[in-house]
């Protein structure tokens, strides 16, 4: 019995319906239906199962880097590029388990093949491992960041950090235990930011609570952070888990998932490595969890009287619930075996407001038909809901050190065929780059050129499509009122609704040691400008006849330099930036010239300090 077990899944079943349930119920604020579940499934019977999974599977391996960690999560994918871990993996599902999916033996220590000139001793001191037992208990690395905005906002994809204009700051630090197969880590994260005042815009989007700044005091926050608790059995996973989560193969942005925002708790099945089928190998993650609005409220509008025109201030929503919705969602890949190197990827996720009815309510939505949140709103329900679907690929060139990658993700599916084939770019938005890695003259150096665009702006069909609100912009909707959004953040991309990224850049690589310079030009909220704020009206029937010079633009040079000092990886980024026209508004003092009245134009310099230190 044992023996068929460890070739097969689906023997695991009942052990790891169990696992959830008890999950679920800690989880679950209800006394009642903890104690129907106990009654049902007593405890006896699950600890038996704890005790076969730890007692007679194989052991599980070390602890995940999380996304967006400063220089080792990039790592991982610029090591496939040069074929030094394995060609199958997709990287579109991350964070990626370096033992299980990469087959290393390292997480955070050194490695020869990685970082040759790497002498250091670690774990020496803050690690336990009984390998009779299968045990292992260690301290992570301490991750500090410190940012500094001189003007206004600017950051994304930097999970629990806020928008935020002067200093801010960003500590993790915590423990991984691992005992057979299950892994537990607890890392939770600390944000103080001083916030400062800025001038506010004069229209904010609707349809989504996003707001600009948090509140007009210092922002100061505890989140779980990159904590979970898995079961890894063969190549699968399941567990609860507060970790950030990134779908699609973007180095800057995703359209639909990213660590844009705080991660949220979620339940989750996934993959741990690449499933090898007759057709090529698959992946896949599916998560359900609740989502949770930012704490904060706004007026969306300015008020007549003022000039510039701004809009009142974001404040605290001391009536705001804990959760105002949960989803689920689903990503998918596939490289079929005709060409290797080609990942081919499919995300859905399906949102509503309310509070999950029972455990099955995680993992049911994905049900709901195509265009079901266009009949009634879930009428029959009393639960608004809404999805975004997306398609991506990575194409991955080992032999040239290259890849290139691209998202299209569509929100409101087609009515019908008719719809599809007469608007297709309908409440669409899209992501393409690509990466290329050339070997310097120095043995082991590279040379890193990259360039993606991003284009979260609506296409013409989708300003003229018919509305209660009026300019749709993806990640809006007027079901689910809060958006595409955890703690105020959108989980996409972090440039928001309505805007346009483009970046380019070179980075020299030498083993821990990198060096960059790149561009970046990002369009604000493009859907604001062309169809909410009519102070930028130059008169006429044409609503969309107006003072085109005044579009927000941000765009400037990152200098980067990332360092060692002995076991203290430090990270310095330097952001020398200029702003046309901030929040779309005209220059109070300024005078008319021969083409524009000037806007808002301002040089400022922003600043960031990333340490992260390996025990």
């Amino acid at each position: 019995m044992l023996k068929v077990c460890s070739y097969s899944p689906y023997c695991y079943y009942s052990e790891i319906r169990l696992v959830l349930i008890y999950l679920q119920s800690f989880t679950d604020s209800s006394a009642m239906t903890f104690k129907y579940r106990f009654t049902r499934y007593p405890f006896y019977k699950f600890l038996g199962a704890v005790i076969f999974y730890f007692g007679f599977l194989g052991t599980s391996s070390a602890q995940i880097i999380p996304v967006g960690m400063p220089f080792f999560d990039d790592a991982l994918r610029r090591a496939q590029l040069m074929g030094q871990v394995d060609e199958n993996v997709s990287f579109m599902i991350r964070p990626v388990h370096p033992q299980l999916a990469l087959k290393r033996s390292w997480t955070w220590d050194k490695d020869s093949l990685f970082f040759p000139t790497d002498t250091n001793q670690y774990g020496q001191y803050t690690s336990y491992t009984h390998k009779k037992k299968k045990i292992r208990v260690e301290l992570l690395p301490v991750y500090l960041h410190t940012r500094y905005n001189g003007h206004h906002p600017y950051g994304w994809a930097d999970g629990s950090m806020v928008p935020s204009k002067g200093f801010q700051r960003f500590f993790s630090g915590g423990v991984y235990a691992r005992a057979g197969l299950l892994e537990v880590q607890f890392r939770p994260e600390w944000v103080n930011a001083q916030n400062k005042p800025y001038q506010n815009p004069p229209v904010r989007s609707e349809s989504i609570y996003n707001p600009d700044r948090m509140g007009q005091g210092a922002f100061r926050r505890r989140f779980l952070g990159q904590s979970y608790v898995k079961i890894n059995v063969l190549k699968y996973t399941v567990g609860y888990s507060t970790e950030n989560i990134w779908w699609g193969a973007g180095q800057k942005n995703a359209i639909v998932m990213s660590n844009n925002a705080p991660g949220f708790g979620h339940f989750t099945i996934h993959t741990n490595q690449p499933l090898k089928t007759r057709w090529g190998t698959i992946e896949g993650q599916m998560v359900g969890g609740k989502l949770k609005p930012s704490g904060f409220k706004y007026p969306t509008r300015y008020v007549g009287g003022t000039w510039p025109p701004i809009a009142g201030d974001v404040v605290v929503d001391s009536a705001a619930p804990e959760y105002y919705g949960y989803f689920n969602g689903m990503m998918g890949t596939f490289q079929p075996k005709w060409l290797p190197g080609l990942f081919l990827g499919v995300t859905r996720i399906v949102q509503s407001t309310g509070t999950p009815e029972s455990f099955k309510s995680y993992f049911t939505l994905l049900g709901l038909s195509a265009n079901g949140e266009n009949t009634g709103s879930g009428s029959a329900t009393g639960v608004n809901r809404n999805q975004i679907v997306s398609v991506s690929m990575r194409y991955l060139f080992v032999k040239s050190h290259a890849e290139f990658y691209g998202e299209l993700g569509r929100e409101d599916w087609a009515w019908d065929f008719e719809d599809f084939m007469t608007r297709p770019a309908a409440t669409t938005a899209w992501m393409v780059g690509f990466r290329k890695l050339q070997e310097a003259s120095k043995k082991g150096a590279l040379f890193q050129i990259m360039a993606e665009v991003t284009k979260i702006q609506a296409p013409m069909d989708s300003y003229t499509q018919q509305s209660s609100t009026p300019g749709y912009s993806f990640y809006t909707n007027g079901g689910v009122r809060h958006g595409w959004t955890n703690s105020g953040q959108v989980l996409g991309a972090g440039i928001g609704p309505g805007s346009n990224m483009f970046t380019t850049g070179v980075t020299y690589i030498d083993g821990l040691k990198t060096t960059g310079v790149h561009f970046e030009r990002v369009a604000y909220n493009e859907d604001l400008f062309w169809s909410r704020i009519d102070y930028l009206h130059l008169g006429g029937p044409n609503p969309f006849f107006r003072d085109f010079s005044k579009h927000y633009v941000d765009w400037g040079f990152l200098l980067s330099r990332h360092t060692t000092y002995g076991k203290l990886f430090v990270g310095y980024n330097l952001h020398i930036l200029r702003t046309y026209n901030f929040q779309w508004n005209y220059d109070p003092n300024g005078k008319a010239g021969d083409f524009r009245f000037p806007g808002i134009n301002v040089w400022s310099l922003n600043g960031e300090v990333s340490a992260v230190y390996r025990f």
